[in-house]
This record gives C-alpha cells, sequence and structure tokens, in this order.
C-alpha cells in the first residue's frame, strides 16, 4: 500500500487494482483473485501471451462453437460435472468419462476423480488419455517442425529427440553423450554452461 501510494497509482483505478495485484502475487497471497473473480484474473493477466487468445476469439475463421467453448472454459462454466453440481443440476462430481472407460474394461468404479474442464483436458483422465497424448505429440511434432523450418545455416541448435521422449538416463547410454562428459558430472558440466552464459551475458551488457 505504501508504494500504491508513493506511485500515486490510486488516483487511477485501474492502476490501483494492476498494483494490488502484483502486490498481492509477490507476496504469495494467491488464494483468492486478485480482481474479484479467477476469470478477471486470467483475463488481466500480464505479459501472458493474452494477445494470442484475443487473436484466436477474433479470428473470423474459427467457427462459434469453438470460441463459445473456449470462453466456457475461461469463464469456468464448462457443462462438466463439478460445475453441473455447483448449480444444483447434477449430484454427483465423479468423472463419467473414467467411469465408462473403467466400465469397458471391466475395472472398477470407486474413488472416481472429479469431472472438471482441467481434468477432461488431461492423461489422467481415463477416458480422454489417448486422445489427450495423441494431442500433445501432434502438437510437439508441429512445434518441432516449426522450429526446424525457421533454423539459419549458422544455428547450433540440434533436436536429438525428435520423434520420441527420452530420459537423460537414456540418453546417456548413446555414446555420442558420454563423450560430452558422465552422467554423473552432468549436473556440474550443466551449472558451469549457465555459469558462464550469466558472464557473456553480462559482459555484453544483454542481462
Amino acid at each position: 500500500m505504501v508504494k500504491v501510494l508513493q506511485q500515486n497509482t490510486w488516483i487511477d483505478d485501474r492502476f490501483f487494482l494492476k498494483s494490488c495485484a502484483r502486490a498481492r502475487v509477490d507476496q504469495g497471497n494467491t488464494n483468492h483473485p486478485a480482481y474479484g473473480t479467477w476469470t478477471a484474473d486470467f483475463m488481466l493477466r500480464q505479459n501472458k501471451s493474452g494477445v494470442f487468445l484475443g487473436k484466436y476469439l477474433n479470428d473470423p475463421r474459427v467457427s462459434w462453437r469453438h470460441k463459445r467453448r473456449e470462453m466456457m472454459a475461461i469463464a469456468g462454466i464448462l457443462p462438466v460435472a463439478k460445475w453441473l453440481a455447483k448449480i444444483k443440476q447434477r449430484s454427483v462430481v465423479s468423472c463419467r468419462l473414467c467411469k465408462r472407460a473403467r466400465e469397458q474394461c471391466c475395472a472398477s468404479t470407486e474413488n472416481l476423480p472429479e469431472e472438471t474442464c482441467g481434468h477432461i483436458n488431461s492423461a489422467f483422465c481415463d477416458g480422454m488419455a489417448t486422445t489427450v497424448t495423441a494431442a500433445h505429440h501432434f502438437i510437439w511434432r508441429h512445434l518441432y517442425a516449426s522450429i526446424q523450418a525457421a533454423q539459419t545455416p549458422s544455428s547450433k541448435l540440434r533436436f536429438v529427440t525428435p520423434d520420441k521422449e527420452s530420459s537423460m538416463t537414456t540418453l546417456w547410454q548413446e555414446e555420442e553423450f558420454k563423450q560430452i562428459c558422465s552422467r554423473k558430472s552432468l549436473p556440474e558440466k550443466e551449472a558451469d554452461i549457465q555459469k558462464n552464459d550469466r558472464c557473456e551475458r553480462a559482459r555484453k551488457g544483454t542481462l
């Protein structure tokens, strides 16, 4: 509050709200929305690429059905079981997709997770795991192809696992990685590289 008064941002309601929101985040006080609702917090969040969401919602090529679904998800009113129970339109909040998937493989339907927007869009949902995983892989391949296409001949960036995911232990079973350093000394090597990078950036004045 002292900082707000010193900066005279309290005169303008919009700047005052932003100052309060930033202060609450800095203090770790994020148990309650800063702008009144979680939806407002999400939409007013600064420097989080919100412009891309705006472009998507304003794109005439995107169908209204897709835009409506996106806006419902942002507002927290997507008709999942958790929301339907909140507005007294459903008595239980358990995930219907998980229940159906478990019934099909004759598994127990006890202790089902809550059906929320986040749950059904994650691989933790038994009924959506295959679809979500396929979407993840499609997006990754698209990003990989885009980065590859944008590379210049002088670029030193090289993807070593474009077609699959690998752990660091699996990567270090290959000879070319062992030549860099041992798997055991990798954390020290990484720390040295980061330190040298910070020093180089500080020298150039880009830190």
